[in-house]
């Protein structure tokens, strides 16, 4: 990067916003590359450490707020994404800004990734279900899940969301969320209304449902670290409410993965626990009605028909 030319009468004040954030991101690059021996001992040997700077430092200089962040703050988010192994390029994990301080937060495809390189599960796949598709849920001796995504025409509004995982022995996991839980769920983020709950939606609808799933899987310690990196926002003693219109985004229809797995054993989630109970803290009455959140219509829909149940009972659409 160019260095910002002074003149001799040029100070900080006088200097243009632009230069500001150039001396910043300089200044940033300079002490982020001091740090490249830490770097490199805190990444797995398949991700060379100039790449892993290197998608750092892009995404530091294309979001000028992490930039005025805590720096210290920066310095550990991106500890650990390497540590988990991710890039933060807003696929795999993104910096996060929240009360002025940065966090790591892995996403959706990060994740399963990951799973995918422990060797832990055969498969794993987490989807959106839209109010077009077709989808059965069907509990008793036979469960399963059907799901059918309408490709020739518009696939509407977010309605559910659903993960299934399979062992290698066989067992099979599923879990499915309703659009009312998973807003419970954003409602306790400290988040709830910026950030990724904002921008990726779907990603962290999948990553919710994903979560919920994972405490009854055969999965290491290292591996339910990450599904808990974003523990820190979400305050698990608030009530839902106060939302403010925000937009869903497109997503790939899936991201499954499948590989030959080592199981380990799994680990207590108390953390999680919390999470998955403190849907159920906003109350039915914290559902807004003024089109605040992406499956506002929808939830009208489904409120209107008649022995339209929650989990527990088959669903199809």
């Amino acid at each position: 990067m160019a260095r910002v030319a002074l003149t001799p009468g040029d100070t900080m004040g006088q200097l243009t916003v632009a230069q500001q954030r150039q001396q910043a991101a300089q200044a940033f690059r300079g002490d982020f590359q001091r740090m490249s021996g830490e770097i490199a001992a805190a990444l797995p040997p398949h991700i060379p450490p100039e790449r892993f700077m290197r998608v750092v430092l892009t995404a530091v200089q294309g979001d000028a707020a992490l930039l005025e962040a805590d720096r210290k703050s920066l310095f550990e988010a991106s500890m650990k994404a390497a540590q988990d192994g991710l890039l933060p390029d807003k696929r795999e994990g993104a910096l996060v800004i929240y009360a002025g301080k940065v966090q790591w937060l892995p996403m959706i495809a990060g994740v399963l990734k990951k799973v995918r390189n422990s060797g832990e599960l055969a498969s794993i796949a987490a989807h959106v279900v839209h109010e077009n598709d077709r989808f059965a849920y069907v509990l008793g001796d036979e469960e399963r899940i059907e799901h059918e995504p309408k490709l020739d025409g518009p696939r509407g509004l977010p309605r559910a969301a659903y993960a299934i995982a399979k062992t290698k022995d066989g067992g099979i996991y599923r879990e499915v969320m309703s659009l009312e839980e998973i807003e419970k769920v954003r409602r306790v983020s400290r988040a709830a209304n910026k950030g990724p709950w904002v921008d990726w939606w779907e990603e962290m609808a999948r990553k919710t449902v994903l979560r919920r799933l994972a405490k009854r899987l055969p999965m290491s310690t290292d591996m339910d670290d990450l599904i808990r990196r974003d523990d820190e926002l979400y305050d698990f003693g608030r009530r839902g409410g106060g939302d403010r219109p925000f937009k869903a985004v497109a997503n790939p229809l899936a991201d499954q993965i499948e590989h030959q797995p080592s199981a380990e054993a799994p680990e207590a989630d108390e953390a999680d626990d919390e999470l998955d109970t403190a849907d159920d803290r906003g109350g039915e009455g914290d559902v807004t009605d003024d089109g605040g959140f992406p499956g506002d219509e929808a939830l009208r829909a489904m409120e209107r028909e008649p022995g339209r149940g929650r989990r527990g009972a088959s669903r199809e659409g």
